[in-house]
């Protein structure tokens, strides 16, 4: 089985991280990554390296957004499960994706996949072979998979200069290694783990960046695959959705929450 990751680019203008998995119940190698800009580049790139074989895409990009203002239930979930980590997820709405080129990314390069014969389904049934996509957001999956008490800052955000992210970033990058005594376990490139970030600045820092979010984004689409049970889905497939593995306790936190039967208004 081959395993995807995508970190979407809000606007085809930027660059998505791409990398691919192969594996089996137990260890998956990856492949292949790379920094692509369009979906036209997406789908090539995916069909070139898996020959239209049974594969799993995780993509970190609202995929199904009812909703012009406010946000999701799936962010409202998430928030209340993870907000504690820092790990809550911004809003999203039609107008807010919308500006970065008119349209929501997210369901375009939905319709190019299921044209491939991929389905949309969050709802994973242990090692089944198919071909299937969903939506992730790392921020609450590494607190979960890294076991953090604090997300990873390794993003640029004002006050954090490049010293500090670079710090971030040998964390996440330890944090990756460390998965391969994991179970499952993910085997990397030296390329990856040897990679001497500290000498990269802007653009080039952002596309590493886009790179290692690719790969933790194909390394969810395997844990999903071989761990649906330690994972939930935030939402739905009618209002939209979030999948992500959740600590134990978690589990009794989010029963609680969803049997308030609190009535959502996608506006506020």
């Amino acid at each position: 089985m081959y395993f995807i990751g995508i970190d979407l680019a809000w606007s085809k203008k930027n660059g998505s991280g791409i990398a691919i998995l192969e594996g089996d119940h137990k260890q998956a190698k990856l492949i292949c990554s790379d920094v692509l800009t369009t979906d036209e580049e997406i789908i090539s790139y995916i069909k070139t390296k898996t020959k239209d074989k049974p594969a799993i895409i995780a993509i970190d990009a609202p995929l199904i957004v009812p909703n012009e203002t406010g946000r999701r239930y799936a962010e409202e979930l998430t928030g209340k499960l993870f907000r504690r980590f820092d790990a809550g997820a911004h809003p999203s709405n039609r107008q807010r994706l919308s500006l970065w080129s008119g349209t929501i990314r997210g369901e375009e390069i939905s319709k190019v996949f299921e044209k491939e014969k991929f389905v949309q389904d969050p709802y994973i049934k242990k090692h089944k072979i198919c071909k299937i996509f969903f939506e992730v957001y790392p921020h609450p999956s590494m607190v979960v998979l890294f076991n953090l008490k604090r997300i990873l800052r390794y993003k640029a955000k004002p006050k954090r200069d490049y010293n500090f992210r670079y710090k971030e970033f040998e964390k996440y990058i330890k944090a990756l290694k460390a998965l391969e005594k994991n179970n499952p376990s993910l085997i990397l490139t030296k390329e990856i783990l040897e990679k001497e970030f500290c000498s990269l600045r802007a653009q080039k820092l952002k596309d590493f960046e886009d790179l290692l979010d690719g790969i933790f984004c194909a390394y969810l689409a395997y844990y999903a695959w071989t761990k649906p049970e330690n994972c939930v889905v935030l939402g739905d497939l009618k209002k939209g959705y979030i999948l992500t593995p959740v600590f134990e306790y978690q589990r009794k936190e989010l029963k609680e929450i969803l049997s308030q039967k609190t009535i959502f208004d996608y506006k506020r």
